[in-house]
């Protein structure tokens, strides 16, 4: 029985350290970042492989002239949206700077797999081949989870805007 609860604890001290890395502050920013990579090399399986399956998604994008889209689903409804959006990016020749304003990583000691991002984000894009640059500025809460295959996004709410 000691030997047991033993392993018990070691298990849950072990669950909470690598929840703890993982979805830090540097853990979730790096997590993000690597999102950010992927889309722009337009690896959208790779992309796609860090969403869960069980991913809810809603999205207010208002960042293009021809008016706003919205996107609530799941995880395909999701790889669609990135995946339509970094098409064109080879034929314009992105070049992105990303600053997240005000980011906060909430983990309740019940749950310590799971983590909630938030941020303001101020993103300008500059399209070299067609000499043209976009300011946009959105708020996003990311639900991150821990699974044993690595971690994967849960929930994304974003509403984003032209930066005026």
């Amino acid at each position: 029985m000691r030997r047991f609860l033993g392993a018990a604890l070691v298990l849950t001290a072990i669950a909470y350290s690598i929840g703890a890395v993982r979805l830090s502050e540097r853990g979730s920013r790096e997590f993000l970042d690597e999102l950010e990579a992927l889309s722009l090399r337009n690896e959208m399986r790779q992309y796609c492989d860090r969403l869960h399956d069980d991913l809810v998604v809603s999205i207010d994008d208002r960042t293009s002239e021809g008016g706003a889209q919205a996107v609530n689903g799941g995880k395909q409804e999701f790889c669609d949206f990135v995946s339509y959006a970094a098409k064109g990016f080879d034929l314009i020749g992105p070049e992105m700077t990303v600053t997240r304003e005000n980011f906060t990583v909430d983990r309740s000691w019940l749950k310590p797999w799971t983590a909630t991002v938030s941020y303001h984000e101020r993103r300008t894009t500059r399209m070299s081949r067609i000499n043209f640059t976009l300011r946009t500025e959105a708020d996003d809460r990311w639900v991150l989870v821990n699974t044993l295959g690595g971690v994967k996004v849960l929930r994304l709410e974003s509403r984003s805007w032209i930066a005026r």
